[in-house]
């Protein structure tokens, strides 16, 4: 055999091997959850990409129905990577035996209005939110859906702050619009009297439709809602933590194609600059608040089953 041949032969050898090291294990479990009618495959499909030839491993993507049912497939150890809304990252971690949260987007500095909650009503007689507690027995609240953070968690978490523990006991009827965009509608057309949705969609609205503002009213603004994180499996390897890890902190450099298509799967990231590393304290925010503990744990076990 001479040399060429024997190079060659070398090189297949090395390549087979390499595929079949490949080919042996199983693939990375990579999974987020439908919004509205985006399932954020396609969007994944980048970093899915990114993550096979860095980790030498297949990446399946998976999109669940929804939150509720995506965090039921995590508790039944179906996901290893996962993107979650900050909700459903809350509601995880009272029981939380798979993963853990490695990194979220980081939203840039001079960011204006980038992810927060705004209540708004159609009632005229509702001038400042602070007359909400007395009026509530005669008022009607829609939220977004169970599993939204900025149309559900934290405005259930600004009720709280001004004596309205139990919105479903204490308004005359609670309901949910299914999205932020059939929210705003549906308390534009009288609906509901009160709404509450993420500021993205309520600026998005307002700028489409001038009559907007004569129909619908802000009486609140949240701060910036923290965004939700990537979560990795406990029982990956450190090996390949560090490397999914690594990947997601320089995908603004290494592969910006990826970073803008992550980004523009999500609404709340449409300003974010970078993926940052982050803990479970991270969110140590909805705990506390003004130096109490807040009822989060009571508004999340009404989402728990």
């Amino acid at each position: 055999m001479n040399k060429k041949l024997s190079l060659l032969f070398l090189i297949v050898i090395v390549w087979l091997l390499s595929v079949g090291c490949k080919g042996d294990k199983k693939p990375i479990r990579l999974a987020t959850y439908t919004y509205a009618t985006n399932d954020r495959i396609e969007n994944l499909k980048l970093l899915s990409e990114e993550l096979e030839d860095r980790l030498q491993r297949k990446v399946a993507v998976t999109s669940y129905p929804d939150v509720e049912s995506f965090i039921l497939g995590i508790k039944s150890n179906e996901v290893d990577i996962a993107l979650i809304n900050t909700l459903g990252y809350l509601i995880l971690s009272s029981d939380n035996e798979y993963m853990l949260p490695i990194a979220n987007m980081h939203i840039k500095e001079d960011a204006v209005d980038n992810y927060k909650t705004v209540l708004l009503t159609n009632n005229d007689s509702i001038e400042r939110y602070s007359e909400i507690r007395n009026e509530a027995k005669n008022l009607t609240i829609m939220f977004v859906k169970e599993g939204s953070t900025s149309g559900n968690l934290v405005p259930r978490l600004f009720l709280s702050s001004i004596g309205i523990t139990s919105p479903e006991s204490q308004f005359g009827e609670v309901r949910y619009g299914g999205n932020h965009t059939l929210t705003i509608e549906k308390l534009a057309k009288g609906e509901t009297d009160l709404g509450a949705i993420g500021s993205n969609e309520y600026y998005k609205q307002i700028q489409t439709d001038s009559t907007l503002r004569e129909k619908v009213r802000l009486l609140w603004v949240s701060d910036e809602i923290p965004l939700g994180p990537v979560m990795v499996h406990k029982e990956l390897p450190l090996e390949e933590r560090e490397i999914i890890s690594d990947v997601l902190l320089n995908l603004h450099i290494e592969n910006t194609d990826a970073f803008e298509s992550i980004k523009s799967g999500w609404s709340e990231a449409g300003q974010a600059d970078k993926f940052q590393l982050i803990s479970d304290e991270y969110y140590d925010s909805f705990r506390e608040m003004n130096g109490s503990r807040t009822l989060l744990n009571d508004i999340l076990e009404m989402f728990e089953n």
